[in-house]
């Protein structure tokens, strides 16, 4: 192999594997698909963790929320994901409940991707584009997967 093709096969080698490593994504079964079920950072408060894409089942960021650090092919998958316990004396609204169709609002806390939230599973449909927080509009109460975008 000569010099000139091996440097672009090791500079594709090494492409492939800063993306891999830089942007967040999950397939299932992975680590991180179990990271986005069971993580120590899925409840923590908005922000403070290590998880930097929360949902919110109220608008303007109220009720019961979920975070998330890696990609979701289907917030209903074979184990759906739901919101977790907030509030000290009483459960928010939403609490227990799917987070599939159920998100009006979403906040996203990485300083360099934008947080996709869309309508179908498989990142598929309407998007609604996270780049800092809002109140979902494409996909408000009609949310079905989230994948970051760089």
């Amino acid at each position: 192999m000569s010099f000139a093709k091996s440097r672009f096969v090791m500079a594709a080698i090494v492409a492939t594997a800063a993306t891999l490593l830089i942007a967040p994504s999950a397939h299932a079964g992975s680590a991180e698909d179990e990271a986005n079920y069971w993580g120590k950072d899925v409840c923590v408060d908005p922000g403070y963790g290590a998880f930097k894409f929360t949902l919110f089942y109220n608008s303007n960021f109220m009720g019961a929320h979920r975070n998330m650090g890696y990609n979701v092919w289907d917030f209903g998958g074979p184990r759906p994901l739901t919101y977790c316990l907030d509030g000290a004396s009483a459960p928010a609204p939403g609490y227990g409940q799917n987070l599939k169709n159920n998100a009006a609002s979403a906040k996203n806390f990485h300083a360099t991707f934008v947080a996709d939230v869309y309508y179908n599973s498989g990142f598929k449909g309407a998007v609604d584009d996270v780049s800092w927080g809002r109140n979902l509009n494409y996909t408000y109460n009609n949310n079905a997967s989230f994948a970051w975008r760089g």
